[in-house]
């Protein structure tokens, strides 16, 4: 394998912040009402359940940068030289991911608003895709990765960074047709981030 450039180091130190910023951030929206400050027992166990749009959302958004900062760190692994252009897209997805706790706050608040959850889908839409373009970009001819990537690994990694593009536009449309009225368009995206995972994970352990 080739001499990684060292200035590689720096983005990865940098992009380990950002994706620790925004985890952090998701946070600060998971906090009761000052009128709940007095409740005991059921009352105050009525405010904690009333208190689940904004759990459902942290949680969501939590695992959706995770996802994307293992996505981030496989892709900076093959990585071996740095140029202009990956400098420019790792930063304007990193500027998507330090914008995910704000359609996070707001959909957690309005948890059954069509604008609200179009807004958090558009959001990580556009993440996606900027994702997408950042693997497009070091695997078209700059010979930035080394020539040993498995033709597996290169065809897995078109599909992943393909899979949440896809989804978006899936919930955008089915929120625009009155899919909330059967189910909460957040919580379907919930459960399908998680069968991701557990695809990921079984995978890794047949890989082993």
């Amino acid at each position: 394998m080739s001499e990684r450039d060292p200035r590689l180091e720096r983005v990865i130190f940098l992009s380990d912040g950002v994706y620790a910023i925004g985890l952090t951030l998701l946070a600060v929206e998971l906090v009761l009402l000052e009128a709940a400050a007095d409740l005991h027992d059921y009352a105050l166990l009525d405010s904690l359940l009333d208190f689940w749009p904004k759990v459902l959302a942290f949680l969501t958004s939590f695992t959706v940068i995770a996802n994307f900062w293992v996505g981030h760190n496989v892709l900076f692994q093959h990585i071996r030289r740095f140029d202009g252009g990956l400098m420019w897209l790792a930063l304007l997805q990193l500027l998507c991911v330090a914008f995910i706790p704000f359609p996070t706050s707001v959909i957690g608040g309005h948890i059954g608003d069509p604008v609200a959850q179009q807004f958090y889908f558009a959001t990580l839409l556009l993440t996606g895709l900027v994702m997408a373009a950042l693997w497009w970009y070091i695997r078209s001819g700059r010979r930035l990765v080394d020539t040993e990537l498995s033709p597996r690994f290169v065809r897995r990694t078109h599909l992943i960074f393909l899979t949440l593009p896809a989804t978006m536009l899936v919930l955008m449309g089915l929120v625009a047709v009155g899919i909330g009225g059967l189910i909460n368009p957040l919580l379907l995206f919930a459960l399908a981030t998680l069968c991701f995972i557990a695809l990921r994970v079984l995978e890794w352990r047949n890989e082993e």
